[in-house]
């Protein structure tokens, strides 16, 4: 009897634990980092970056500051879709980006400039850290 007893408390205290952690849905985590000319390794201002959660209607869309940099704060977890746009570069785009809860993951962009034959994003090269 003391071991059943001891069992359904135990089972209990597992469904809690289950069901609080699927309720963590509304987690967030962050995005921040640089934006940098491939070439030049000098910062770009005013590029467009967005981040779009996939299988949901999560969507931000920030400008790049006088020194190429951006943060998102209050992303939804899970993975996201990041695109940088800016005239005169190549616009770039990177998928399966994992935001996890709680973090802040750092990001940087290499960007390349545009020539009128390409039309095509070209995928950037990025350095993630996640802090």
């Amino acid at each position: 009897m003391k071991k059943l007893l001891i069992a359904a408390i135990f089972m209990t205290g597992v469904s809690v634990s289950a069901y609080a952690n699927a309720d963590k849905g509304t987690e967030t985590g962050s995005v921040q980092g640089t934006i940098i000319d491939a070439e030049t390794k000098k910062p770009v201002a005013n590029v467009t970056f967005s981040a779009t959660i996939r299988k949901a209607s999560f969507f931000k869309e920030i400008v790049t500051d006088a020194n190429g940099n951006f943060k998102i704060n209050n992303i939804p977890v899970g993975e996201h879709t990041i695109v940088i746009d800016k005239v005169g570069y190549r616009a770039s785009k990177k998928e399966a980006i994992l935001i996890k809860e709680g973090l802040v993951l750092k990001l940087e962009f290499e960007v390349v400039e545009a020539e009128e034959e390409i039309h095509e994003p070209l995928m950037s090269p990025i350095t993630i850290h996640s802090f």
